[in-house]
């Protein structure tokens, strides 16, 4: 039986902890309430506005395609938006299972060097995206903050604190990557460094040449991520496409409210808190924030739904909103693999049928 690599253990262990936290979590719902009137709360969800929840999540996940494509588009790179959506999806499937999103970019960078994207180009497309995204959680969630301050504070009290770090570690992402793309002798300094470890260690066998590929593909994300300073048009069109993206995530659960026939708070109440609970949670560094978020979601909206029905709709919405990307981005991942073992073989094949017609056309000689 062929051992695991270390990257497999590394998945499965992650998963573990997701089905371990998602049993526990059931565990506790049931234990909390009387699960016949758990039951009876997802049989009074109203099919509509779960269709309506669910329509913002299928939107969330078509905007992370259209903003790729958008991008490529922008740098003339041909690639289709079904393969962008198929990128995006494996992206947001090991997001989910890796401790603070970490897999997600790295398997979207691999996946877009199948479809010959260029590695700078790649790597580019997901930061600016990145970027973009980051962008647009902060400056909704600081607008509905300031907004709406007095009626958080009554809400929260002083559990605001969190929210602040919240924003503070977000930001933090943001100027890291403005670092990246405005200093670029200070990435070199870190390849360099970095290869010259990996050589120590001999990973890495050839130096020089694996510094000269570095150095180009950092050459291609520069020229790619000048994006965010030289044109500044096609950087607001990204913005706020994903300005759009973002709220249609945070608005799932406006309609999960809904679905339970709740009237007493409004739209913007709702998606404020819902901005500053993923904000604080979100660099939990669990897969998927696990625990942060279910625990987070009964602390912030605890005042909104009823005992009866608020662990109904926690699980309705961390479903959508989570267990989703992980169902829908493993049948991506799926297919992704699908379609790599298919070109492989037709690339062994092509290969094979050039070697005969070479052998064909070049017989050798008989001997004397």
């Amino acid at each position: 039986m062929a051992r695991l690599t270390k990257e497999k253990r590394s998945m499965l262990l992650n998963i573990g902890f997701i089905l371990l936290t998602m049993l526990l979590v059931l565990y506790l719902v049931s234990q909390a309430g009387d699960v016949d009137q758990i039951i009876a709360a997802f049989a009074s969800v109203k099919p509509v506005w779960l269709l309506l929840a669910t329509l913002c999540f299928v939107s969330h996940v078509l905007l992370e395609g259209l903003i790729l494509k958008i991008f490529f588009y922008f740098q003339h790179v041909k690639i289709s938006w079904g393969s962008c959506n198929l990128v995006g999806l494996i992206g947001m499937f090991y997001s989910s299972i890796t401790p603070a999103a970490t897999g997600g970019q790295p398997m979207q960078a691999f996946a877009l060097k199948k479809r010959n994207v260029p590695s700078g180009v790649g790597y580019s497309s997901l930061a600016v995206k990145f970027f973009c995204w980051q962008c647009a959680l902060l400056l909704i969630g600081a607008v509905l903050w300031i907004f709406n301050g007095s009626y958080v504070y009554s809400l929260l009290g002083k559990g605001v604190w969190l929210v602040a770090l919240g924003f503070f570690f977000n930001s933090v992402m943001v100027v890291l990557v403005i670092m990246l793309a405005i200093n670029r002798n200070f990435v070199r300094a870190i390849i360099i460094f970095g290869v010259n470890i990996l050589h120590r260690l001999r990973i890495v066998k050839d130096k020089a040449q694996t510094s000269s590929k570095m150095d180009a593909a950092l050459n291609d994300f520069h020229s790619s991520v000048d994006l965010l300073t030289k044109h500044r048009g096609q950087f607001l069109v990204l913005f706020l496409f994903s300005l759009v993206q973002v709220t249609a995530l945070m608005s799932v659960i406006y309609f999960i409210y809904k679905g339970f026939s709740l009237q007493n708070h409004t739209y913007m109440q709702i998606i404020t808190i819902q901005f500053l609970l993923y904000i604080t949670a979100s660099f939990t560094p669990l897969p998927g924030a696990s625990g942060a978020q279910e625990g987070g979601f009964y602390l912030f909206f605890r005042n909104f739904f009823p005992d009866s029905v608020i662990f109904a709709a926690l699980l309705i919405w961390r479903f959508l909103t989570y267990y989703m990307f992980i169902i829908v981005g493993g049948i991506a991942v799926s297919i992704d693999q699908t379609f790599s073992i298919r070109r492989k073989r037709k690339l062994a094949e092509k290969e094979m049928e050039i070697e005969s017609i070479d052998i064909d056309e070049n017989p050798l000689e008989e001997d004397e």
